[in-house]
């Protein structure tokens, strides 16, 4: 605990802020992610209400509570996660191999110890597990650790951020936005389209003792209109005249115009 108060100290300092301010937060005080106000999301469950939110994740409440005291990680970040990745269906299989309510893996399923992600104990487990390590990993960078989370670690490496696929991009911004909705923040959008690709505001780095609770305040920045196509018509400077009309008439008055053009 002195070691994370030292480093937090000097953290603070380089920031410009007293300790003062970190000392009247509970060390299990869930953060908010800024979002602005036009954020759309795709997800089914991103639009559920925040109390059908909380109904859908009763039933594996106490494991929640569990496993984020134990590896120190925010329930709601949790509870934003499994809704993102099952929507709370215990027997969710993916395409590509991916199992349960937090959709791990096998590799992943087998690094961190889980035998049966079936298994809505084991599989809470080892998908918090999971999120505690990639926090350590990405300094406590959340939007980071989700995109990590959806893509691995490599491609967030790989990119030095979000990593530019669509589905990682919208996967991170509907996670956020399940996260604010419990923690407080509903803004669920009149109309939800299916989202374009996102830009993120990164925040600042975070030292990576920083208990996974306590946020840094991120945001994203909106979706960008679709440029317009400009059509610009070239004007002229001389004045265009037509060209006299064919015969006797229309000659002379050439030649009258423009004598060095016609032999004599």
């Amino acid at each position: 605990m002195d070691f994370f108060m030292t480093m937090m100290r000097a953290r603070l300092a380089q920031l410009g802020w007293g300790l003062g301010w970190l000392l009247m937060l509970p060390l299990t005080w869930a953060g908010t992610i800024e979002l602005p106000a036009n954020t759309v999301v795709s997800h089914f469950c991103a639009r559920l209400s925040a109390k059908d939110l909380d109904q859908r994740a009763q039933p594996y409440q106490t494991a929640i509570q569990k496993y984020a005291a134990e590896y120190q990680v925010s329930e709601a970040v949790i509870k934003a996660v499994i809704a993102i990745e099952s929507c709370y269906n215990q027997q969710a299989e993916s395409p590509k191999g991916a199992q349960g309510l937090m959709q791990l893996i096998p590799e992943t399923a087998e690094r961190f110890g889980v035998v049966d992600s079936m298994n809505s104990q084991q599989n809470i487990k080892g998908g918090t597990r999971y999120l505690a390590w990639l926090w350590k990993r990405f300094d406590g960078d959340l939007p980071k650790v989700l995109a990590a989370y959806n893509a691995g670690e490599g491609r967030v490496d790989q990119y030095q951020g979000i990593p530019p696929y669509r589905e990682t991009q919208a996967y991170v911004r509907n996670v956020l936005f399940v996260h604010n909705k419990l923690v407080g923040m509903d803004a669920t959008p009149k109309q939800p389209v299916l989202p374009d690709s996102i830009g993120l505001i990164q925040p600042a780095v975070v030292n990576s003792n920083t208990p996974p609770a306590i946020l840094r305040p991120v945001g994203l920045a909106p979706l960008a209109p679709a440029p317009r196509r400009v059509v610009t018509v070239f004007q002229s400077p001389f004045k265009l005249t037509r060209p006299a009309k064919p015969g006797r008439a229309g000659l002379l008055a050439n030649k009258a115009r423009a004598p060095q053009l016609y032999k004599q």
